[in-house]
């Protein structure tokens, strides 16, 4: 595993062995975020999925899921324009 420096919490950690996905976020996840907040997204997306009752064959909501993992990782800022988790109609 390589050392980075974590887009999340700004540490010099090891970063994850593998990308978690096999498309561009993956790679971005890969290349700027320690496995220590990757671990504590995988609760999060845990947390949201079961909070929100997301259903992943929505692509609606695979949009709400992606943006709030991009938000949580410090990979892209929050938007003020787009609805809050759970928030509009699918």
């Amino acid at each position: 595993m390589t050392t980075l420096s974590c887009a999340r919490c700004g540490l010099s950690a090891e970063g994850l062995p593998v990308p978690p996905y096999p498309d561009e976020l993956g790679r971005r996840i890969h290349e700027s975020v320690c496995s220590a907040c990757w671990r504590e997204c995988l609760e999060r997306q845990k947390m949201v999925i079961n909070e929100y009752r997301l259903d992943l064959m929505d692509p609606r909501a695979q949009e709400i899921l992606t943006r709030d993992i991009l938000e949580f990782l410090g990979l892209e800022p929050a938007g003020e324009d787009a609805p809050p988790v759970g928030g509009g109609a699918p």
